[in-house]
């Protein structure tokens, strides 16, 4: 039913109205936009142009009208969304909101564990139920990745490569619809991390098998990059940290060890080296090289 609801909505000329009028329908550009279901009786669509307003999208909810047989749009969620912020987003910011939000923006860590979090399948609980990470991976691959079936972490959520797929504006939407203490400026820079950050690990890190977890990069081209950036604090060895072993947590978990390389460690002073001008290549190389330190 709901999809020949569907087709009827894409027939009618609807929209006329919906902006400031009066309104020409050539104005409204659908091209970039998208569609997601509610329920049985409402779809939401994402990104729609509107040429008067450059530099903005809209979002808006359509509900079924039983009696014309069509979609009219729910004027009450109209949402703007000024895409130019985009531009100025900050990517590795948004990895470390999607590590942990609190120690990145500086707002109180959460109490309890998340009500969406799925306590039947999950073991954790508490402020770590709030992280991004939690459910879906430090691979992004969630019920799919490292924290699949077995893992401590299994949580049957989907991973979030599908956010590469859709435009910034249903993003945008679905971040600031999660209810979370973040700034524009917070879902902006998550934005931007979703849609141009996320790393496919399974390139570059073995995923199962006799060498499961181990870097595929070329050794001694990370070591001069670790000697240059990182021994300074984190010594020749990678101990000089007393809570941090580099070698083993780069053995252990070398997904969360290459997000934290990348976007940097919300709550310390260790930088994104994809702000110092790493390219992705050096950084599996850095990952390699770290795999070689002594492990605790």
């Amino acid at each position: 039913m709901i999809t020949q609801r569907f087709s009827i909505l894409f027939l009618a000329p609807i929209l006329l109205g919906i902006f400031t009028t009066p309104v020409l329908s050539e104005n409204i550009d659908w091209s970039d936009s998208s569609m997601s279901s509610i329920d049985t009786d409402t779809i939401r669509i994402y990104n729609l142009n509107y040429a008067p307003t450059p530099g903005k999208v809209y979002n808006i909810n359509f509900n079924f009208d039983e009696a014309t047989l069509n979609f009219k749009p729910d004027l009450a969620t109209l949402e703007p969304v000024d895409t130019q912020r985009y531009d100025t987003a900050n990517l590795s910011r948004g990895g470390q909101l999607y590590d942990s939000w609190w120690r990145t923006n500086g707002e109180s860590e959460p109490s309890g564990t998340h009500a969406s979090y799925p306590q039947d399948t999950g073991t954790q609980s508490g402020s770590t139920t709030w992280r991004c990470k939690e459910c879906h991976g430090w691979d992004y691959k969630g019920k799919d990745g490292a924290y699949g079936n077995g893992s401590d972490h299994f949580t049957e959520i989907k991973g979030i490569f599908d956010a590469q797929q859709k435009p910034i504006g249903e993003i945008y939407s679905i971040l600031k619809n999660k209810n979370l203490p973040l700034s524009k400026e917070d879902i902006w820079d998550l934005t931007r991390f979703l849609k141009e950050g996320l790393i496919d690990m399974d390139k570059y890190i073995i995923f199962s098998g006799e060498l499961s977890k181990t870097a595929t990069g070329t050794r001694n081209n990370g070591g001069p990059i670790y000697s240059g950036r990182c021994s300074e604090c984190h010594g020749p060895d990678g101990s000089e940290i007393s809570s941090v072993s580099v070698g083993t947590d780069a053995n252990n978990n070398p997904w969360e060890v290459l997000h934290k390389i990348t976007f940097g460690n919300p709550g310390t002073s260790m930088p994104s080296m994809l702000d110092k001008g790493l390219s992705l290549e050096q950084l599996i190389d850095l990952l390699t090289y770290t795999q070689s330190l002594p492990q605790e």
